[in-house]
């Protein structure tokens, strides 16, 4: 399993799409936090307060097209290759393959953060070190835990069809759905309790749960369940291949 973590990795930065993503996660980020104003909210000079939240309300959005667009190649790369077949005969388990590459996107996921701590020491020496600390690390958490549901999303996305496009569209469809969906759908329930309820099944919800720097077990559940049930899938999907 390690094998397919490196080999993961490596292949992602002999590639232009690895640099490329994570070189455009962080200039994006540092222009609308710090130069272009698109709004007060956004711009952490303009807000008015020591806080990284302009960050944790852009990243998600962002992560919406950077993970779709990491994990797209994941299976669907070794499908259009012929490739798959050589993979599932090694001596490892469908799970553990899975796990493999799971594990190299997550480890991707975190240098893409490594560098927004910059903004964080930025913003503790500008305000004298008066930036809510359980926020902050609360919030780096949930983001943390949203990108790897991504991942998993997308891996599912990327082991249903031999088409690196098509897998990147079905991801970027179905993260969307999970993230801002199901709010929507209780926002426009007249029913408050069935709307609350609704919204429970929504990553958006547990995200911001998570970011008031209140770690509620409820919340990591759901992200755990979620990845879960997506790696479940994506396994039944390379199984049948063997059928």
């Amino acid at each position: 399993m390690l094998a397919i973590v490196k080999k993961e990795i490596r292949y992602f930065f002999s590639s232009l799409i690895g640099p490329i993503v994570l070189v455009l996660f962080l200039v994006t980020n540092s222009l609308f936090l710090w130069v272009v104003p698109i709004n007060d909210y956004l711009h952490v000079l303009n807000s008015g307060f020591a806080s990284l939240e302009p960050l944790f309300s852009l990243a998600p959005w962002m992560y919406l097209v950077l993970i779709p667009a990491m994990t797209m190649r994941g299976f669907a790369e070794e499908k259009s290759n012929g490739t798959i077949e050589l993979l599932l005969t090694r001596p490892l388990t469908e799970l553990q393959i899975i796990l493999g590459k799971f594990l190299a996107y997550f480890t991707l996921l975190l240098l893409t953060l490594v560098p927004t701590l910059i903004y964080y020491f930025s913003i503790q020496y500008l305000s004298n070190g008066s930036i809510d600390q359980g926020a902050t690390w609360g919030s780096y958490l949930g983001l943390i835990l949203l990108g790897a549901s991504f991942i998993s999303i997308g891996l599912f996305s990327s082991v249903a069809t031999s088409n690196q496009i098509i897998a990147l569209l079905i991801s970027i469809l179905l993260c969307l759905f999970f993230y801002f969906g199901f709010s929507l759908i209780g926002d426009s329930t007249p029913d408050s309790s069935f709307s609350y309820i609704i919204q429970q099944f929504g990553i958006e919800e547990h995200y911001y749960s998570i970011s008031r720097g209140l770690i509620d077990s409820r919340d990591i559940v759901y992200y755990f369940c979620l990845m879960s049930i997506f790696t479940l899938l994506t396994k039944l999907a390379l199984v049948s291949r063997k059928w």
